[in-house]
């Protein structure tokens, strides 16, 4: 029986699953939604981009706690809910795990604004390929990558994506203290200030619902610590239990250190450069072109290419590890739901045929709206929605632990008080596409 990692030294050998959930994480939340909310809101905003980046983490932690504990996927997990439920073929799922399927249409069509966004960056890197054949493209890689990949190989690539890009964001913020869209103490203190205009409800709650861990993360993460081997031994001792434990916790958090340093510079960058020249919304409907701007704006013409390849790199890393959740998760879906009859091989070969059908819709949702701002946001507003769901599912599942295993009280207050946010947050949401705000 493998034994577990002790120290710190030794828990960080482990980390893994945190890298792949940064990749997904640091895209298109952060690259595309994070700075227009600073160009549309100035810097006032920040606090309400932290909130968002570093509530989640803890739903994210204590879900997966009982996974680890209990050996089940995420869908294994959620089954067990109180409320109506169904059985098909002999599964019983409940109804959260059918409201959370539901999901996965409107989080498709953000994955479909995702390849828009690469094709965009993909377009200004090779201008001689359209926007159109680079959708094409980039969906085709996806699908051969996952096809022909490991859980290894996915964690390798990410890990050298997320490198490049979270090193070039600092270098970019460093450098816009050299210029006259300095950030100084006055704009960060009007961040943390705590104001609320309602005149960006829309974009405000799509990035609490697509930056940070958003609930499809919290579920996808699941899926590799089950993967990275943190619930593998049957049988283990309560000690070992609680150390793998640590070491799911310990990748947590550098999964939150790698998403603030992948986040942050962003929005410092679009509140002080895309506020300043009056860039929101992005002129026809173009990303990357308006956010362009910001590295011409700090850096200069030169900086054109460089802020493309970083661009490309960050939304296709995100891409590629937000399809290959989904071949965990949507495979899943249909097990778990008794929509498929599960034997020996059932599993890979539905991830192998969601691994081709992710990226094919996604594109079709593209061309069906070759907006990619308004898809992204379609699955950031969802993701908003979605999060009372997960967060609830934490609360009711970590109480059916051993005592010895479950989180401290004050663990389980500050889910409570993340509960009443999201709930307040939900209403807000279908207040503003009801009423309106």
């Amino acid at each position: 029986m493998r034994k577990p990692p002790q120290s710190l030294l030794q828990r960080l050998k482990y980390i893994g699953p945190s890298i792949i959930v940064t990749g997904s994480v640091v895209g298109s939340g952060s690259i595309a939604l994070t700075p227009l909310l600073g160009a549309a809101a100035g810097f006032t905003l920040l606090w309400w981009l932290l909130l968002s980046m570093w509530s989640k983490p803890l739903i994210q932690a204590e879900i997966t706690r009982y996974v680890i504990v209990k050996k089940q996927t995420f869908l294994e997990a959620f089954a067990h809910m109180p409320g109506f439920k169904t059985t098909i073929r002999g599964k019983t799922t409940s109804w959260l795990v059918w409201f959370m399927f539901i999901g996965v249409i409107p989080s498709i069509a953000g994955m479909g604004g995702l390849a828009g966004a690469v094709a965009q960056a993909g377009n200004l890197m090779i201008p001689f390929i359209s926007v159109e054949a680079w959708v094409v493209t980039s969906c085709l890689i996806t699908w051969l990558i996952l096809y022909w990949g490991s859980y290894k190989t996915l964690e390798k690539t990410l890990l050298a994506m997320v490198a490049f890009f979270s090193l070039v964001t600092l270098i970019i913020a460093i450098s816009m203290q050299t210029t006259s869209y300095q950030v100084t103490g006055q704009d960060l203190i009007q961040g943390l200030s705590f104001s609320f205009p309602l005149d960006h409800v829309a974009l405000a709650l799509a990035v609490f619902g697509f930056t940070g861990i958003s609930y499809g993360e919290i579920m996808a993460y699941t899926y590799w610590c089950l993967e990275k081997g943190y619930a593998k031994e049957e049988g283990e001792s309560l000690q070992d239990t609680r150390a793998w434990i640590k070491v799911m916790q310990t990748d947590v958090w550098v999964t939150v250190l790698f998403v603030t340093i992948g986040t942050v510079p962003f929005f410092l960058l679009g509140a002080g450069v895309l506020n300043e020249l009056g860039l929101y919304p992005p002129p026809d409907g173009d990303i990357i072109k308006t956010l362009l701007s910001m590295f011409t704006g700090i850096l200069g013409n030169w900086a054109k290419w460089l802020f493309i390849l970083l661009a490309f790199f960050v939304l296709f890393s995100t891409f590629i590890s937000g399809t290959a959740a989904f071949t965990r998760t949507i495979s899943d879906y249909l097990i778990s739901m008794g929509l498929v009859l599960e034997k020996p091989s059932t599993r890979q070969q539905l991830i192998k045929l969601i691994a081709f059908l992710v990226p094919l819709f996604s594109g079709i949702a593209y061309f069906l709206l070759p907006n990619p701002l308004t898809l992204i946001m379609i699955a950031g507003v969802w993701a908003a929605l979605g999060l009372p769901i997960v967060n609830i599912g934490a609360l009711y599942l970590v109480n059916k632990l051993e005592k010895e295993l479950q989180p401290k009280n004050s663990t389980k207050t500050i889910l409570w008080l993340t509960l009443l946010l999201q709930v307040a947050m939900a209403v807000l949401i279908l207040y503003s596409q009801t009423i309106g705000i």
